[in-house]
């Protein structure tokens, strides 16, 4: 009996000592585990078999970025395909250096919005697998800055 007595102690001082522990170790709701914080990604992404390409940034968790230049680059390549007439267009465009810039949440747009910029595209995270990545695109066409020959001036 007095073996069993003491093994019953035993166990009952170990089961205190892991409780302990626990709570020392972080016990609390997060398991011990910081909760990840967003944060600044970019990605520039090849264009056009390699003769442009497109920048992609935005503020957000990591499982959140996964893949999204590639969608936004996939869905560009494929309009360009798509369309030869307006291939060229969509060359001087990106050879300004167009920026997309994606958000999470969005303020004052729903969708997508452009600047005026001529090269720069904001667009909403939940939009990047649609056509309003190619919108964005035409929005710049239609409403950028345009930029003529430069001329030197004259001696």
């Amino acid at each position: 009996m007095n073996n069993l007595s003491n093994i019953r102690r035993n166990l009952l001082i170990l089961l205190i000592t892991l409780c302990s522990l626990l709570v020392a170790c972080g016990g609390d709701d997060d398991n011990g585990y910081e909760e990840e914080q967003p944060k600044f990604c970019e990605e520039t992404v090849s264009l056009f078999g390699g003769s442009h390409s497109v920048t992609v940034e935005g503020t957000m968790l990591q499982a959140e970025w996964e893949g999204v230049a590639d969608i936004i680059a996939a869905r560009l390549n494929t309009w360009f395909d798509d369309f030869p007439p307006a291939q060229d267009i969509y060359r001087e465009i990106f050879s300004r250096g167009v920026t997309y810039i994606v958000e999470v949440n969005p303020e004052g747009y729903t969708n997508f919005k452009t600047i005026g910029d001529g090269k720069t595209i904001y667009i909403a995270l939940s939009q990047v697998d649609t056509t309003y990545v190619n919108d964005g695109v035409s929005s710049i066409y239609t409403n950028g800055t345009t930029i003529s020959k430069s001329v030197a001036p004259n001696s």
